[in-house]
């Protein structure tokens, strides 16, 4: 059973996390993606946690933790949902970590490297591109969607679109059925137009990127990520087939072989 806690970080947000594995390791931190929790990350907790202190979270206003009172648009930023994460990590007093993001996790990585690239071992994201640019016309029409069926008909489209696998989709739905529709709306609206190739540009620290082949919408915005990532010698990208954008539910056994070979390198790089 996946141990669950939460904390109350000084800033009024309680945040729930599951910390296991072996504590003087090297710790290794998964961040879900938009409507999901870290319930995501249960199969990977259970594999890495052998070898590694694994450290899963779930962002303000997803799973178990709270919101701000009367929250606002800004109250979820890519910033302030870091900058949990980055008052967590120091609750935990955990200096570095490898980073592991999926979708808006993935953006929270790169918005740590903004704030502090030296929690930073490694970053790896799936189902994130580094810039997008949102028509007026499609963010309508999604935060539409949203507001017509709220969290609990969003979960069950999700299950029924998130995975081929049912059982996956299954899991998705049932995570998103406890999100509310306002903080669905809210990040939403802050992430249709965003740009951290120039992040991504500036910094060199070891970065992998695993694309599910079946992931068209991220697949299709990922030019002006690969262009840029291509330049950092420590760069490295994995096609994962018949996955889609939650790809480490869709193949668990590939995405946790993949990011354990991934972290391996790293570690051999640190003692050479």
């Amino acid at each position: 059973m996946m141990k669950i806690e939460n904390v109350q970080l000084s800033n009024g947000i309680r945040i729930e996390y599951s910390l296991s594995g072996i504590k003087n390791n090297a710790t290794l931190l998964f961040v879900h993606g938009l409507g999901a929790n870290l319930r995501q990350f249960e199969l990977q907790q259970q594999f890495f946690a052998k070898n590694y202190r694994v450290l899963l979270v779930s962002l303000r206003g997803h799973g178990g933790s709270s919101v701000p009172p009367n929250p606002t648009l800004a109250d979820f930023t890519i910033r302030e949902l870091s900058r949990d994460v980055q008052a967590l990590l120091q609750y935990l007093e955990i200096k570095k970590v490898h980073f592991v993001g999926n979708s808006l996790g993935g953006m929270v990585g790169y918005e740590l490297l903004e704030l502090d690239a030296e929690l930073l071992a490694s970053l790896t994201t799936f189902g994130t591109a580094t810039n997008l640019h949102t028509s007026r016309i499609f963010q309508w029409s999604l935060l539409r969607v949203v507001h017509l069926f709220g969290s609990k008909g969003i979960g069950w489209i999700v299950s029924k679109t998130g995975s081929k696998d049912k059982d996956v989709g299954y899991k998705l739905g049932k995570m998103y059925k406890t999100v509310s529709k306002d903080v669905l709306e809210m990040i939403m609206k802050n992430i249709e137009d965003y740009d951290y190739t120039g992040t991504i540009s500036g910094h060199r620290i070891p970065l992998m990127l695993i694309r599910g082949s079946l992931d068209m919408d991220i697949n299709r915005n990922l030019d002006t990520t690969l262009n840029v990532l291509r330049n950092n010698p420590d760069f490295e990208l994995f096609e994962l087939p018949i996955a889609g954008h939650f790809a480490n539910m869709d193949s668990p056994d590939n995405f946790n072989e993949i990011l354990d070979r991934f972290l391996v390198k790293q570690s051999i790089k640190s003692y050479l």
